[in-house]
């Protein structure tokens, strides 16, 4: 499946949240046939800037409720929505 993320949103977090390593949240929409909400921004302590994808715990237990099966679509959705936020100025280069 080829992964295409079109009309992002950048919503981004209280700046004593930013402390935590939360930026802030990415709506958007993938193959103009659904919206993904909720992913939240985040740099983790190594600086490095990732993607979480909305989940719930449940009896100890991780529920995603958004898994992207194929490793290279994962990879494609975060870059894509990396350099779309690096192009409106929300990320630094």
């Amino acid at each position: 499946m080829t992964v295409h993320v079109s009309s992002m949103h950048f919503t981004p977090a209280k700046p004593k949240l930013a402390g935590t390593g939360l930026l802030g949240w990415v709506t958007c929409t993938v193959n103009s046939t659904f919206q993904l909400g909720g992913i939240a921004l985040r740099r983790t302590l190594d600086g490095r800037i990732v993607l979480s994808f909305p989940e719930r715990i449940c009896f100890g237990r991780r529920h995603r409720y958004v898994r992207l099966l194929a490793d290279d679509d994962r990879q494609n959705l975060e870059e894509q929505i990396l350099a779309e936020l690096r192009r409106q100025g929300r990320l630094a280069s």
